[in-house]
């Protein structure tokens, strides 16, 4: 019996009109994450955490003159906003198991968005 499987690495690209307050540059987050997480419970919240993660990276900048760091929540919150509404849209599209976890959470945060 064969199983037809999805390809274990699906990428990410997120262009997103969160910008950085300090210079007001467009920034965009792009992940490459185990599509299989989607599916189990456990690798859903771990992808949640890591796209947290990305995003807190990209919309952090250096704060000039005071030697410290600004993280722009606003558009870290918009990236993984947009994140996981894209992987929803494209497992959900696709046919794929989607774990109810992962559901919950897109779900919850498209809703909120509105």
């Amino acid at each position: 019996m064969f199983k037809f499987t999805t390809p274990a690495v699906a990428a990410i690209v997120l262009l997103s009109p969160a910008a950085l307050a300090e210079d007001g540059k467009m920034v965009t987050l792009t992940h490459d994450y185990d599509a299989a997480l989607v599916s189990s419970d456990a690798g859903a919240g771990a992808l949640l955490a890591e796209l947290e993660w990305a995003a807190k990276r990209v919309c952090t900048s250096r704060v000039p003159g005071a030697g410290g760091q600004y993280l722009d929540t606003a558009c870290a919150d918009s990236l993984v906003l947009a994140a996981v509404k894209q992987i929803h849209e494209a497992h959900t599209a696709a046919g794929l198991d989607v774990a109810p976890t992962f559901e919950r959470i897109a779900l919850t945060q498209l809703a909120s968005a509105d």
